[in-house]
């Protein structure tokens, strides 16, 4: 990698390579070599296209292609389809729309069709209370 970039040609290889070498430490050789082809083709964001990229920076790249690499391999997760819902009836609708706008009669009618709801049980019980 180093020999493509031609502002780095004066340093002294070795003692690069092993500096790359302690900031990739633990990185699968596929990310390093995935970071090392954007680095090459001149794909990294803001980087000096002249120089060889810091170690750090390298490094960084590194780690990036590596994320990369174990979100594609993660199993991906398929959606439940969803279990139709009964559908109510237009006038248990109606009802409750009227009940809603203050109809007496609709939310006298909804408490005996559901005695066991307490918030229409409720108010069924007051309106008989205001009579």
């Amino acid at each position: 990698m180093l020999s493509g970039f031609p502002a780095s040609s004066g340093t002294d290889p070795d003692m690069q390579i092993r500096a790359y070498l302690l900031a990739i430490d633990g990185i699968p050789s596929e990310a390093v070599w995935q970071a090392a082809k954007l680095f090459i083709s001149g794909k990294v964001k803001n980087h000096n296209r002249a120089f060889a990229p810091s170690c750090a920076s390298f490094a960084e790249q590194c780690r990036r292609q590596q994320a990369a690499i174990e979100a594609q391999s993660r199993p991906r997760l398929t959606r439940q389809p969803e279990t139709p819902q009964p559908k109510v009836a237009a006038y248990k609708m109606q009802l409750l729309r009227d009940a809603a706008n203050g109809s007496r009669s609709a939310r006298r009618k909804l408490a005996e069709m559901f005695p066991d709801n307490p918030i229409i049980a409720k108010a069924a019980r007051h309106e008989e209370a205001l009579r």
